[in-house]
Formats: C-alpha cells, sequence, structure tokens
C-alpha cells in the first residue's frame, strides 16, 4: 500500500510488518537483525524509494481486483495504521482486507529474481509479515496474494493461532530491548558488507590471541591463492568476519609481540559540494529578492552564495580499507 508522508514520519524509532522477518531473524538474504537495528539508528543508510516499490504500489490496487475475481471475495484497500496495544512501537499498514472483515490481504508483487524464493510457498519474511497483520488486527486469517508477472497470480491462504502471535510478539520484544539498550544485536557472517558502518574506527591496535592469529595467517594465505574454489571464498569470508569483528573499533590488529597482521583503517572524510544546484539556487535567490530592482549589492551576492553552498554541501563518511600486513604466508 502507498504510506502517507504522516505515516511515515509516524514510524520513526518503531518496527513496521515488513521489518518484523528481520526484527526476529527471518529477514531475507543478508537483512539482519544487526542490519536492521543500525538502520534504524542511522548508522547503515536507509532504503530510498525504487522503481519495484513503485511497481508494486501502482500494482496493488489491480492485484485486489484480481483477487476478488479468483477467489469471490470482495476486497477493498485498509490504509489505517494499526498499533500494538501493549507495544505502540510495534505497528503495521495492512495492503487490503475482505468486505466482511474476516480475512487481511497482503498484496506481493513479485520481481523475476525473487521468484525463486516462492518455490515452497510465501519465504519466511513474509509469513511472519503476515503474522504480525494478524496479530496486530485479531484477524487470523491472511491471505497472501502474489502476481508472478505475466498471467500468473497465486492465493495463499494462511491462518495464524495466539501462539504464533505470542511466539512474534515475544521476538520483536526481544529486538526492540536492543534498540532501549542502544546495544546492537550480535552479528553474523551474513552483516560481514556493512561492518565498516557498524563501528567507528578508532586509531588504536588489538593483539591477537592465538585463534585469532591463526585466522588471520589462513585468511592470508587465501588472499594470496591465485585460483580460489568456492569452499575458499566461503571460508575466506568467514576468517574476515571473524577478524574485522574481533577488531571491532580498532584500525590495527597486531600479533602478541607487536606485528601488525591486517589493518583496517578509515580514510579521510570528504566534502561535496554540488555546485550545479548551488548555481541555480543563487540564480533563483537573486531574482526572486532583486524583482523590481535595478542592482544587486555585492555583499549581497555574496551572502546568498554563502548561505547556497553550505545547503548545498555534504560530508561523505569516509570508507573503511582492509589491508593484510603479513609478508608471508
Amino acid at each position: 500500500m502507498t504510506i502517507t508522508p504522516e505515516q511515515i514520519a509516524f514510524r520513526k524509532g518503531k518496527i513496521g510488518a515488513s521489518q518484523f522477518g528481520q526484527a526476529v531473524g527471518r529477514g531475507y538474504g543478508k537483512r539482519t537483525r544487526a542490519e536492521l537495528y543500525h538502520s534504524i539508528q542511522g548508522t547503515v543508510p536507509q532504503m530510498g524509494d525504487s522503481m519495484a516499490a513503485r511497481v508494486g504500489n501502482f500494482m496493488e490496487g489491480f492485484i485486489l481486483k484480481e483477487y476478488t475475481l479468483k477467489t469471490g471475495r470482495d476486497a477493498h484497500d485498509f490504509p489505517a495504521t494499526q498499533i500494538h496495544p501493549d507495544e505502540p512501537r510495534i505497528i503495521c499498514h495492512c495492503d487490503g482486507i475482505t468486505t466482511d472483515k474476516t480475512r487481511l490481504i497482503e498484496v506481493k508483487n513479485v520481481g523475476p529474481h525473487m521468484k525463486s524464493a516462492w518455490i515452497d510457498g510465501p519465504p519466511q519474511y513474509v509469513w511472519v509479515q503476515a503474522c504480525g497483520q494478524s496479530m496486530l488486527t485479531g484477524i487470523k486469517a491472511v491471505d497472501v496474494v502474489a502476481y508472478f508477472g505475466g498471467n500468473d497470480l497465486e492465493v495463499y491462504e494462511l491462518s495464524f493461532t495466539d501462539i504464533d502471535h505470542s511466539t512474534l510478539f515475544d521476538g520483536l520484544m526481544d529486538f526492540l530491548g536492543y534498540l532501549g539498550s542502544n546495544e546492537p544485536p550480535p552479528n553474523t557472517v551474513l552483516d560481514l558488507p556493512n561492518l565498516d558502518l557498524y563501528y567507528t574506527c578508532k586509531d588504536t591496535a588489538i593483539a591477537a590471541d592465538n585463534d585469532r592469529e591463526a585466522q588471520a595467517v589462513l585468511l592470508a594465505s587465501l588472499k594470496k591463492k591465485y585460483k580460489l574454489t568456492a569452499e575458499d571464498k566461503e571460508t575466506m569470508e568467514l576468517l574476515e568476519f571473524n577478524v574485522k569483528e574481533y577488531m571491532g573499533e580498532n584500525s590495527v590488529l597486531t600479533s602478541e609481540s607487536g606485528t601488525p597482521l591486517f589493518t583496517w583503517k578509515q580514510s579521510k572524510d570528504k566534502v561535496v559540494t554540488d555546485w550545479e544546484a548551488v548555481t541555480n539556487a543563487l540564480y533563483t535567490a537573486i531574482a526572486v529578492a532583486t524583482k523590481g530592482m535595478e542592482g544587486v549589492d555585492d555583499n549581497y551576492v555574496k551572502h546568498l552564495f554563502d548561505l547556497s553552498v553550505a545547503s548545498n554541501t555534504t560530508t561523505k563518511k569516509g570508507s573503511r580499507t582492509f589491508l593484510c600486513k603479513i609478508k608471508e604466508a
């Protein structure tokens, strides 16, 4: 469903049904609990608007009508925000509901790259999303309507129990506990691509214990291997995760004797100015400010210029670079 700007503002600091699966460790792909935590905290950039999302919103009305034709159940959209009575940070927005209010409807416009995830029915994250909507509305039946492109529309009739609701609520409360204490959930190897965003880099060193040093040496040897097997790549990913997580905020990993093994240093932040935007803003500001006037004071122009530059200048955070310092491996 299309969520209004007011509903988007209301969602800040809360978790919605589309995030429930990720919050309880059932997210799709690399959408982990830690990634959701850091996304809510602003450490990891949140996903912006995408064409897939826009197409999905555009298709909802059509898919709801096709649902009625396929099932004979009259349905309409259900835009109201649902809030858990005991925990206002747990909310949802449902796509639709049958006219007799006995069934919720969750619409999914499934792209070709996602179709394989539906071979055995709705993926876990969709099941959890539907369960959350059922929990917040008290309606036990949820029809997941999946449109797979072309002419393929499937209706999956799900039913949830009080035990399903209770189990999900406990899992969501566990995640909210991390948010409340400002303590991130444990990382998993799936978090490896985001670890450089999770940690604030400090110019400090940490000594490896025997286990971490052995892992660092093995990782170094694999990095220097000319041709990697699928097993090698999987091992490298796990080793790199273990080493980086052990290093955490530290920029250098050393042996017990102080010899550098790996560095994970952050580059300097970069100040970026959108000069095209500055020019357009300055032109517009001068045109408005001087309408009907014959001349423009130089100091005033400089003031407008400074304001335009300030509003169109951002600081891009430097990235962390992971480098092996082991000479021979």
